[in-house]
């Protein structure tokens, strides 16, 4: 089987280079997106230098994107210099700016003149990032066509529903979903959107209505990428309460995709999509 995983940190939980590489292969994935955070705003500090040096020692494992502060007017210039580097993509995008802000609409310009693909996270709130995913999301989709954005955190995954609690009362709401939801049909509209399946805010997405994800992974096969962002550093959950979400999402994703050619999609073909590796897809 082969796998990909859409998003890994270096540092999470204070996880070395080593950790990492040693979680990637005891999870029995094949490569992994290193996604950096300059600002360590997220609780995590990672800089792309530090990512583009363990692909220098793993390129075999190691598909390194890029960050940067996008309140420094040197954006262009950091972005571009991590292209000539050899990373393949920018994210994982997590500042306190909102996502209407011309900073951010001058990144996602960026990916699209690159023609990249730019993992952000999606947080509404008062202290969270990249608000306004309602109001401004499908504005970019629009304008931008090259560029493929990847959605993935708390507010992305709110949407699979139709009905969305406000944010300061749960970010990661239960229960059935309401057909309908902004994700569902964004995807189903736009060809250059994809879906982030990592991290606790995907698992209580897919998990909370078996019914109807079982429908939503049917309908967007070919828009969604396995990811875990897990922490831990044995692939068995030994720093993290026993948890390893990489583990715990490809046994759930083999229960409800029985399809073989649908859970390659999801576990590696569409991560090469949204790295234009077309030649790999076959």
């Amino acid at each position: 089987m082969r796998l990909i995983d859409c998003h890994l940190h270096i540092h999470h939980k204070d996880r070395s280079v080593e950790d990492t590489v040693r979680h990637i292969r005891a999870t029995g994935t094949s490569k992994a997106f290193i996604l950096p955070l300059e600002t360590g705003e997220g609780g995590v500090l990672l800089k792309s230098e530090t990512v583009l040096d363990a692909f220098r020692q793993h390129p075999d494992v190691i598909i390194p994107f890029c960050q940067t502060d996008i309140r420094k007017p040197d954006l262009w210039e950091r972005i571009a210099t991590y292209h000539r580097l050899g990373c393949r993509g920018v994210g994982e995008q997590k500042e306190h700016v909102p996502l209407g802000d011309a900073r951010m609409e001058r990144l996602i310009a960026i990916c699209d003149e690159l023609d990249w693909p730019i993992t952000i996270h999606f947080q509404d709130g008062k202290s969270g990032y990249n608000q306004g995913i309602e109001e401004h999301l499908e504005r970019y989709l629009k304008k931008y066509r090259r560029v493929r954005i990847i959605g993935h955190a708390q507010s992305w995954w709110s949407h699979i529903s139709a009905d969305v609690p406000p944010p300061e009362k749960s970010l990661y709401p239960k229960g059935p979903v309401k057909p309908g939801g902004l994700i569902d049909h964004l995807m189903a509209d736009y060809p250059n959107l994809y879906g982030d399946l990592s991290a606790g805010s995907g698992y209580n997405a897919l998990t909370r209505d078996e019914a109807f994800t079982a429908r939503f992974l049917e309908r967007h096969r070919k828009k969604l990428l396995f990811g875990s962002d897990c922490p831990c550093r044995d692939g068995k959950g030994a720093n993290f309460g026993g948890v390893c979400y990489s583990t715990r999402l490809q046994a759930f994703l083999r229960r409800m995709v029985p399809d073989k050619a649908a859970r390659d999609d999801i576990f590696y073909r569409n991560a090469l999509r949204v790295l234009k590796e077309k030649k790999e897809e076959k």
